[in-house]
């Protein structure tokens, strides 16, 4: 039988977790609402959009630049969140911000592509976070709350090794998969 101090930890877990999702969805809706207000400002970034997009099935692939793209524009987030969580009360609003922020961007994008392409929007919202998303949103998870538990840590060399080894795994196949994969859907 698990003991109250178990319980309390996974209620605990189950908790954050769920307050997690809240702020996401709350971010993506807002994002949402965002674009739709504004969605006549955005005609020229969508038009820029679609020249990148037609630039990006012409032009020569180089991994070595995509590969440092990619851990820049992620790794700065990932950073500032360990960085940041060297003091609790600093890392839980970090967390919550990046989480509203997160779902504010991913609300605006998926109506950006739905407005913008029709129901083939979907499919390339979809295609612009596969897969590299399917490891980069269980790493955050797994941060926010390995960061958020109480006590002694164990085995800290190795979570530090495992998560930045799934992180650049998560790079490597945003830039060997996915850009393949957005060309192909767009």
């Amino acid at each position: 039988m698990a003991s109250y101090r178990e319980r309390n930890s996974r209620g605990r877990k189950a908790g954050f977790l769920q307050q997690t999702a809240l702020l996401f969805l709350i971010g993506f809706f807002a994002g949402a609402v965002f674009y739709t207000l504004f969605q006549n400002s955005f005609a020229d970034l969508m038009e820029q959009l679609e020249g990148n997009m037609t630039s990006w099935q012409g032009r020569e692939y180089r991994f070595w630049y995509e590969y440092l793209q990619s851990l820049w524009s992620h790794g700065k987030y990932f950073a500032l969140l360990w960085i940041l969580s060297v003091n609790v009360r600093a890392g839980r609003i970090y967390q919550r911000g990046f989480t509203v922020y997160t779902g504010i961007r991913n609300g605006f994008l998926l109506l950006f592509f739905l407005m913008g392409k029709g129901g083939r929007g979907v499919l390339l919202y979809l295609a612009s976070l596969f897969p590299q998303a399917l490891l980069l949103a269980p790493l955050y998870l797994f941060s926010f709350l390995w960061q958020n538990e109480p006590g002694k840590k164990e085995h800290r060399g190795m979570v530090y090794v495992g998560v930045t080894v799934l992180f650049l795994a998560a790079c490597l196949l945003e830039v060997k998969v996915n850009l393949p994969l957005m060309e192909k859907v767009v």
